[in-house]
């Protein structure tokens, strides 16, 4: 099946190409004065080297951060409140939470199927969800897998936050809010030290107030503190190929947001009795250096971060530590040849260590890797894309306590590529894609007595996809639709009872979908929206207790999802600024928290609205209300009848309605 899949998805590209020669000529693209197409300057910044947001083959979505604060997204896990197609909930705590894109689950957590990089550094899984770094820039989303550049854990896609170095935006800017659930907090300053030399510092704490109450005592419980500090150095001296960047940053995040209420009750929000929180720390070092030659750049990416989680859950104490160190050696080509390319290696070393009922493990993984991507301007109208990547990795596991495990293990994996693209006309492009991923296998991190298996076997993905675009001449409209078909091998999930769960492989799943968006900006108007409808279906269920859940929807995974962004700018004269009111819409269809389909949330709405006076010189007051209709949803729940408690759920956060002031100077 999947070689035919295969095959099917390869012709259809290569003839999605082939046709497209019918169409007619460019003459119409507007020119430079050189005579030279003008493409714009639109680049995809996931691609690891220039390449044209419009001609590049496959789906992309990005957001700046004047957007998302608009939307009040504080952190990468409120990113599912703007772009169509991604959901994010929370399993239990945040630093488990769940990503889903076109289907793909995070069913393991700790090997999520959407990777999150920041500044071109990869990040620990548990702390996908943390607050934005300082001088947030943009947010890019690419769709589907991309394991022919990212390798493992990208068969989802990718989530690319860039952030702006120091030297460039505002000397020093601040903002400060509060609201009837908490305050947060910002600043950002740079200074200059020597000639091409800049520094910057970035503060910021969100405060969220206890939420809950716990049944019978009445304590507050809910509430999270997140803090965080990054120092940056950047030497970048003008009319230098040279441009260096070191980095130094601290995570923490004391919460009690651990807590579930009975199913019975949700309106009432009453936490169950049992003690549940959690301090994470996480420190982050990063080093980046490119070196521009000219006809290429060469670039270095070293990240380490070291991460701390002292947990306890339903009254256990389950602590984990995780170190880990990545690095990347690449070369890029400059824009303007017939083929631009990119090339590099890639190593990374992970130790991770947890002790929990009773049981303490220890993993170490390496990883190495080698990929390249090239696309070939075969004409001014077709450009093909290919892309192969290359994959080992060797894991020693050791366990003593109440289980015993001393083992080791190797994978390795090819993930390859094939993609076209063709201007129909100046404003119009149509892509063809074949794209690959996996992730790699493994010895299950949540060892306990009742579990049933400890290893599992890597997950390939093979995923093909067609679409169109479109990008008026002035850039103020954008619109995209695309269909993909997507089919897992030896998907990996957590199965079994929850306080027991492990990870084992359970056969085949199958995702497929269509996703279309939208952005306008003309006159005072500004319009971002987008819808995903889609299945991802257990299509040949197989896992070591022999349960038969085959034709099931994958957990976490909903049929549809929309979103709706909506401003208008109404210029109050004579230098008083102008105000701008907004409306934000999210819809999540229903989903289910466990693979036999029996615990789920129903499909909601989530409401935002905003109103922000713009009062020039760089300074915004905001008024703002999150889930104004107050909804009550679950992110996460379980069959708790072990406790004598049945079905719990953990809660989304209720309205919220406050007022923040940003200024920058």
């Amino acid at each position: 099946m999947m070689r035919s899949l295969l095959n099917t998805a390869c012709v259809a590209a290569l003839a999605f190409g082939s046709l497209a020669f019918a169409a007619r000529p460019l003459e119409a693209r507007d020119r430079s004065a050189d005579g030279e197409l003008d493409l714009g300057t639109i680049f995809v910044r996931g691609a690891k080297r220039p390449q044209e947001a419009l001609s590049f083959p496959g789906a992309v979505a990005e957001a700046d951060a004047s957007e998302l604060q608009a939307r009040e997204v504080r952190n990468i896990a409120d990113l599912d409140r703007v772009f169509p197609g991604l959901t994010v909930d929370t399993r239990s705590a945040r630093v488990y939470s769940n990503f889903t894109l076109r289907g793909q689950s995070s069913l393991d957590y700790y090997n999520p199927s959407v990777q999150v990089y920041v500044d071109g550094l990869p990040q620990d899984p548990a702390v996908l969800a943390q607050m934005f770094p300082g001088a947030l820039e943009n947010v890019e989303v690419l769709y589907g897998p991309q394991g022919s550049l990212y390798g493992r854990g990208a068969v989802g896609g990718v989530i690319n936050v860039t952030t702006t170095k120091p030297g460039e935006g505002a000397p020093f800017s601040w903002s400060a809010g509060g609201s009837d659930q908490g305050y947060q907090a910002q600043m950002r300053g740079q200074v200059q030290l020597g000639e091409g030399l800049w520094a910057d510092l970035s503060l910021a704490r969100d405060d969220a107030e206890d939420d809950l109450d716990v049944m019978g005592t009445g304590e507050d419980v809910g509430g999270t503190v997140e803090d965080r500090a990054q120092l940056r150095l950047r030497y970048a001296p003008e009319g230098s190929p040279l441009d260096i960047m070191l980095s130094a940053a601290r995570n923490r995040i004391d919460s009690s947001e651990e807590q579930f209420v009975k199913g019975t009750d949700l309106s009432g929000r009453k936490a169950v009795p049992f003690p549940s929180d959690y301090i994470q720390d996480t420190d982050s070092y990063g080093l980046t250096a490119d070196y521009d030659l000219g006809w290429g750049k060469l670039s270095l990416l070293t990240g380490y971060q070291d991460r701390s989680l002292d947990r306890t859950i339903f009254g256990s104490d389950t602590p984990e530590w995780q170190k880990t160190l990545t690095q990347e050696l690449r070369l890029s080509s400059a824009t303007g040849g017939p083929v631009d390319y990119v090339v590099g290696l890639f190593y990374s070393h992970t130790k991770f260590h947890r002790d929990a009922y009773g049981a303490s493990t220890l993993q170490k993984t390496d990883s190495y890797a080698a990929f390249g991507d090239l696309t070939w301007h075969a004409t001014d109208r077709l450009d093909v894309t290919a892309g192969a990547r290359w994959d080992y990795e060797k894991t020693d596991a050791t366990a003593t306590g109440a289980v015993s495990l001393d083992g080791s293990d190797d994978w390795s994996a090819l993930s390859p590529k094939l993609g076209v693209s063709y201007a129909l006309a100046p404003d119009w492009q149509a892509y063809g894609i074949v794209s690959s991923g996996f992730k790699a296998g493994g010895f299950t991190r949540t060892l306990t007595p009742s579990n049933i298996s400890y290893t599992y076997d890597p997950a390939t993905t093979w995923n093909g996809e067609a679409g169109l675009k479109y990008r008026s001449g002035d850039g103020s409209v954008e619109a995209s639709v695309a269909a993909y078909y997507s089919v897992t091998d030896d998907y990996q999930m957590f199965v079994g009872p929850a306080a027991s769960q492990y990870l084992q492989n359970v056969g085949e799943v199958t995702a497929k979908g269509i996703d279309a968006r939208l952005r306008v900006n003309r006159g005072a108007w500004g319009v971002t929206g987008g819808a995903t409808w889609g299945s991802s279906r257990f299509t040949g269920y197989d896992d070591a207790s022999g349960t038969d859940h085959d034709g099931n929807d994958v957990p976490y995974a909903p049929d549809f999802t929309a979103r709706l962004a909506v401003d208008y700018t109404h210029d109050l004269g004579h230098g008083r600024g102008s105000l701008i009111p907004r409306m934000g819409l999210s819809y999540q269809g229903k989903v289910w928290f466990d693979e036999a389909n029996s615990l789920g949330q129903g499909g909601y709405w989530l409401v935002d609205a905003g109103l922000a006076w713009d009062m020039g010189q760089d300074r915004v007051l905001d008024l703002y209300a999150t889930n104004l209709t107050d909804e009550t949803y679950a992110s996460y729940g379980f069959d708790a009848s072990g406790y004598g408690l049945g079905d719990v759920y953990q809660l989304g956060r209720g309205r919220e309605v406050g007022i923040r002031f940003t200024q920058s100077f």
